[in-house]
């Protein structure tokens, strides 16, 4: 785990504001797999649409294609690109996924580590919301306290860093960003492996929605 800064109260603020105008508005996505029960107490909004990392070859490409940003979100966005200047070792990387996350009273994200290949080219980022004045948050990363207090802003490798997050609070849900920067100098070379005029014009790839091992839809769900 990288620290990055604890004084981003401000930006906290914002966001949560954002989110708060929100709900209602647009629906959230629920991570629920026939495979485990690692995220189905939590749930998802998205930056840049529902992308489907278990299909490397289509996550790649679509960094070419370029992002579909939610107009929702916008506030959110702009800080996303302003931690590019808080962190300049990715002051050029693209985006991977990146996501809203609203932990309900009594949740959890139970601990686990996100071992697809695309996990191994980006380093991801956690930016805490919500107040935590009470420490009622509990956010772990190989068996170690993280900072979660609001503001703070820190880098972790998900697929080799065991981490989990634990919302203890008897009546307040918690929200937290998490959103990825890929390896740049890694991605250029894997570009070069991939048929971007044969995935852009798969009609299953583009028209269809799924995630698991073996679906090649571009978004797991139309989020």
């Amino acid at each position: 785990m990288k620290f990055i800064t604890d004084n981003l109260q401000d930006w906290a603020d914002k966001i949560s504001a954002e989110i708060d105008r929100d709900e209602g508005q647009h629906d959230w996505f629920w991570p629920k797999s026939s495979e485990h029960e690692i995220f189905e107490q939590a749930w998802m909004k998205f930056v840049n649409r529902n992308l489907n990392y278990f299909a490397f070859d289509s996550m790649i490409a679509s960094v070419k294609e370029g992002n579909e940003f939610n107009k929702a979100l916008p506030i959110t966005l702009e800080f996303c690109r302003h931690v590019r200047t808080l962190s300049t070792v990715h002051a050029k990387s693209p985006f991977g996924r990146m996501c809203v996350w609203k932990l309900p009273p009594g949740k959890r994200l139970l601990p686990h580590r996100d071992n697809y290949n695309y996990h191994r080219f980006i380093t991801r980022n956690i930016f805490v919301i919500s107040d935590n004045d009470d420490d009622s948050m509990i956010i772990n990363i190989e068996g170690k306290p993280a900072p979660c207090k609001k503001g703070a802003l820190w880098q972790f490798h998900p697929d080799v860093e065991l981490h989990e997050f634990h919302n203890t609070s008897s009546d307040r849900p918690f929200f937290f960003l998490g959103f990825d920067f890929w390896d740049e100098r890694k991605l250029v070379a894997l570009q070069s492996l991939v048929d971007h005029e044969k995935l852009a014009n798969d009609p299953v790839r583009m028209n269809t929605f799924g995630g698991g091992l073996g679906k090649k839809s571009k978004y797991i769900s139309a989020h």
